[in-house]
């Protein structure tokens, strides 16, 4: 695992950001807000309704978690310039290190992320994003048998991988 480079080229970006439904949450907590503060007055309700429907929101697309393949690797740990990693949330990992990828549809993801989890999977999962991609780790030194990533773009992430779903 190393540092995102800023310099790296990019061949596949996706942030996994909430849907227009995930933000009628905020609405929601904006309005119950709202209601808890219109005991002083219409001024204070509206201000703190606002605050927190912004507030909210704001939070969920700042940790929204970006995927996205770079190429060239890390020469902090020998990575050839023209190798491709994958980048999930926090996590980096190099291409070659991967094997077999699997598309994960609703069912499928909701598997893989509960009855069916490895506790060692390295997974990058947020709830409004309802599929995804199961690639299997092929590197022997690593502990991690596979990554759990969502995307809403299945074929593309696995092209950009230069893999075949299946």
């Amino acid at each position: 695992m190393g540092s995102v480079s800023s310099r790296a080229p990019l061949v596949y970006s996706e942030r996994l950001s909430p849907s227009v439904r995930t933000h009628l949450v905020s609405v929601l907590a904006g309005l119950g807000t709202a209601l808890a503060v219109s005991l002083f007055g219409t001024a204070a309700a509206v201000v703190a309704g606002v605050a927190v429907t912004v507030g909210i929101s704001a939070l969920l697309v700042a940790t929204a978690p970006v995927v996205r393949v770079t190429e060239g690797g890390d020469p902090a740990d020998g990575g050839a310039p023209d190798a491709r990693r994958l980048h999930a949330g926090g996590a980096v990992i190099p291409v070659d290190a991967l094997g077999e990828v699997q598309v994960l549809d609703a069912d499928g993801l909701r598997e893989a992320i509960g009855p069916g989890a490895d506790v060692r999977d390295h997974v990058c999962h947020r709830s409004w994003v309802r599929g995804g991609v199961r690639v299997a780790v092929v590197d022997p030194r690593d502990p991690t048998p596979s990554w759990v990533v969502c995307t809403r773009r299945p074929t593309q992430l696995i092209a950009a991988l230069g893999r075949r779903g299946g």
